[in-house]
């Protein structure tokens, strides 16, 4: 009966510090803000939920990382992070399967009638765009703005769309759910009614992933992807941040 009792003990305390062990963390990086999809202040958004629910599956506590895209390149490079989110076109590292679609526009003020029927007429306007468009919105669009001077990328979304509203570029390329919560945001905060936008249908819908050092992690991560999407909790996440 001793032994019997000491057994039962000895399985209980396993089975405790089983549970209480923390999970191992995984550094991913993401944009800096850009709700609904990423939100800095909370650690929360559409995509930090969804990638938080798929490194759970994995058997991983997920860390943020927020900075500007181009600097968590390097970090990926140096080892800084284990992943990064949201990219599609990286010959450096192993892309995951794709987890989010993205559809970008350019906006332009209503009232100055800009006309634009193809990414060539880009090229003589003034642009601004989010940081690394050139390498996400594809070799069209690279060249197109190739010869502008007038082209910038900022990787605060939010001062795009604000430049736009104060007439101070011609077009700004913004992800629509990006740019409506930014512009509502925009108006809370003022007095008057903020100028009309046009929307420009220009670019195709982008499949985005996310990049590992790793082979084996994001052979992984694409398992646990698969089984949480079959299991409609990809779903669950995007109803939680529906318009």
């Amino acid at each position: 009966m001793e032994v019997f009792l000491k057994t039962v003990l000895f399985v209980a305390v396993l089975c405790f510090s089983s549970w209480g062990r923390a999970l191992p963390g995984v550094r991913v990086a993401f944009s800096l803000d850009k709700p609904p999809y990423v939100i800095h202040e909370t650690s929360s958004g559409l995509e930090v939920e969804l990638l938080r629910r798929v490194f759970l599956d994995m058997g991983y506590e997920m860390i943020p990382v927020f900075q500007p895209p181009a600097r968590s390149v390097r970090s990926l490079e140096l080892g800084h992070v284990e992943a990064m989110a949201t990219i599609n076109n990286t010959p450096k590292f192993y892309l995951s399967d794709s987890y989010i679609t993205f559809q970008n526009f350019a906006w332009t003020l209503k009232s100055k009638s800009h006309q634009l029927n193809g990414l060539g007429d880009l090229s003589k306007k003034s642009v601004i765009a989010f940081q690394n468009a050139r390498s996400f919105l594809g070799p069209e669009f690279s060249s197109a703005i190739s010869k502008n001077s007038d082209y910038h990328e900022y990787a605060e979304q939010s001062r795009q769309i604000k430049m736009l509203l104060m007439d101070r570029v011609d077009v700004i390329i913004c992800e629509e759910r990006t740019f409506r919560m930014q512009k509502d945001k925009i108006q809370r905060k003022s007095a008057h009614p903020l100028p009309e936008i046009a929307k420009h249908a220009l670019f195709p819908k982008s499949q985005y992933s996310v990049a590992f050092h790793d082979k084996r992690m994001r052979d992984s991560f694409n398992k646990s992807l698969k089984r949480i999407r079959e299991k409609g909790e990809l779903k669950t996440v995007f109803n939680q941040y529906a318009d």
